[in-house]
């Protein structure tokens, strides 16, 4: 008995210390659990600076087995079976992308038309060029047999120029070379209405012929202070053995200035000529210029400001008359951007001395007669201001007024008439139906206007006027000069079409003319419009059909005292567009 309660009394103890521990156990959990001691840490910021000392470099090689091991044969087989699909292609929802064609732009053509007044012309321009090498040629040639109502004299005519180009591209420069050659055959056809000439008309010789050859060379330069080196020589003729020659030489430079640069040229002229007669046959014209001209600018470009300071040299040498001039010229330009692209600025200073030549007088009114007294004139200054911008993105404007003095300016007026219209005269331009060249100190006020706008992509219009005023020192009047011209334009195209137009609108003019008594007779020549509109048609990329409709008003009007223009023409041929091979 006392065996049992001992061994249950060691059980109980057993039970008792178990108990004990696993609540020891707990309370230490419980007190983990709730301790509320704060943790500090502590942040240590130092400066650190690597090395390559501090680089760790690996020294384990790995080593790889190279032994060769060979791919296991694969076999593939496709096991076909046939799946129902609900799905219908539609042939016909596929198409291609339609891609526009390009234009093929030909550079050679030949142009052959034909119209009235016995009107025919023949064009062609042939170009070829790789990247070396281009070599261009142009033919030219058009003729009328005439025909204008109420005219005595022959009033036919025939312009033709060839031309002949060549250019020449190396790394370092650039050369090309030049040959001109024009004839141009014209008639003395306008006779004073105020002399019956009808008892010597078939006496009067009225044809002029004119012959210009030119050649010309240049040289410029990509590198080093001389840019650009240009020769000219023209020698020009006429029927009464009239000859002249001048002789250009113009280098150009280009000088570095810290950041900028200074731009100068030279110009060497040398004119040599003679006129087997004067106008009253009583001794011959000789005449000798000598022009040197230098001069040079410094432009400067700051944002939206553009200035350029500069001036002119010139020294003309009268070799006949041994006389000489000697001037110095402003060249002043700024142009100040006040708005971009919608409102400009500018003004500027300038002047100079222009070479007067038979070959250039005779290029603005083919009715001068071959016993010139040929003078440069001497544009002492001109002044100019304007605007110029857009009033949006399609319309361009531009408004301009200019004042300048000249001394020495050219102005046609209408040679004396030395037959009373019975006698008979040695030279056919000796009726007054030819122009002298006289000199006069003209000042002159010209407000310029011109917009321009392109309505759409295939319409543009535009239109410039200018309206001038003239205080002359010596004439009465600037003979054959308006006061007022404008000039009208148009272009439409609309698929293989295209339009083009142009009305010109001159103000009144005036000469005079002197009877062979001595005894003048005031000319008064009447304003005029003069529409001129062209029509191309395109049938292929190389054939196309043109007509060119001029004095579409059909009016006679004089554009130089007594020589009436031919009236309504039209002109219609085809043009071939090509490349050479």
């Amino acid at each position: 008995m006392k065996a049992l309660i001992s061994k249950n009394n060691m059980i109980l103890k057993k039970q008792i210390l178990l108990v004990f521990l696993l609540c020891l156990t707990a309370t230490t959990f419980a007190q983990q659990e709730k301790d509320t001691i704060a943790t500090e840490v502590i942040n240590v910021v130092t400066s650190y600076t690597p090395t390559i000392s501090d680089a760790f470099k690996s020294k384990d090689n790995p080593t790889i087995d190279t032994k060769d091991t060979q791919k296991k044969a694969q076999t593939y087989s496709i096991n076909e079976t046939q799946v129902p699909s609900i799905f219908t292609p539609n042939v016909g929802s596929y198409k291609t992308a339609i891609q526009p064609k390009k234009k093929i732009n030909y550079l050679n053509f030949v142009r052959i038309g034909y119209g009235n007044y016995g009107t025919p012309l023949v064009e062609a321009f042939l170009t070829k060029k790789n990247r070396v090498h281009e070599f261009d040629f142009l033919l030219y040639n058009k003729a009328s047999n005439g025909g204008i109502k109420n005219v005595a004299l022959n009033d036919k005519y025939l312009n033709t120029n060839i031309a002949l180009d060549y250019k020449n591209k190396q790394r370092h420069h650039t050369w090309k070379g030049s040959v001109n050659y024009s004839r141009n055959v014209y008639n003395w056809y306008g006779l004073p209405m105020a002399t019956d000439f009808s008892s010597v008309i078939d006496a009067i010789e009225e044809q002029q012929v004119y012959n210009d050859l030119s050649l010309a060379a240049e040289l410029a330069f990509k590198k080093g202070k001389l840019k650009n080196i240009q020769a000219e020589v023209h020698t020009f003729s006429d029927k009464f053995d009239s000859d002249e020659m001048q002789l250009i030489l113009k280098p150009q430079f280009e000088f570095p200035l810290k950041k900028n640069k200074i731009l100068a040229d030279v110009s060497v002229e040398i004119l040599n000529g003679e006129f087997k007669q004067n106008y009253e046959a009583t001794e011959n014209i000789n005449y000798g210029l000598l022009s040197l001209k230098s001069g040079a600018y410094y432009p400067i470009q700051k944002e939206n400001l553009f200035f350029s300071i500069g001036a002119k040299i010139n020294y003309t040498s009268d070799l006949e008359n041994k006389t000489s001039l000697f001037k110095v010229y402003p060249d002043l330009k700024v142009d100040y951007v006040v708005v971009d692209e919608l409102f400009n600025v500018y003004a500027g200073i300038n002047g100079g001395l222009q070479q007067n030549t038979y070959r250039n007088l005779s290029t603005l009114n083919p009715y001068v007669s071959p016993s010139l007294d040929l003078k440069p004139t001497d544009n002492t200054y001109t002044v100019y201001t304007g605007l110029k911008g857009k009033l949006s993105s399609r319309i361009n404007y531009n408004v301009k007024a200019t004042y300048s003095n000249e001394d020495n300016k050219t102005l046609f007026r209408l040679n004396q008439n030395l037959s009373d219209g019975t006698d008979v005269q040695d030279q056919g331009y000796n009726y007054g139906n030819s122009f002298d060249v006289v000199y006069d100190n003209i000042k002159t006020l010209d407000f310029f206007g011109e917009i321009s706008t392109e309505l759409f992509d295939n319409l543009t219009i535009g239109a410039n006027a200018h309206i001038k005023s003239y205080d002359t020192e010596l004439e009465q009047e600037a003979w054959n000069l308006a006061k007022f011209n404008t000039t009208i334009f148009g272009d439409f195209s609309f698929q293989k079409w295209r339009f083009g137009s142009e009305l010109y609108i001159v103000g009144k003019r005036k000469d005079v003319l002197m009877n062979s008594d001595g005894s003048s007779i005031p000319q008064f020549l009447k304003a005029y419009a003069d529409l001129n509109i062209n029509a191309h048609y395109q049938f292929s990329s190389k054939w196309s059909a043109f007509m060119e409709v001029s004095n579409l008003f059909n009016q006679n009007y004089q554009r130089f005292s007594n020589f009436e223009v031919q009236g309504f023409q039209i002109m219609a041929g085809l043009k071939y567009q090509f490349h050479l091979k």
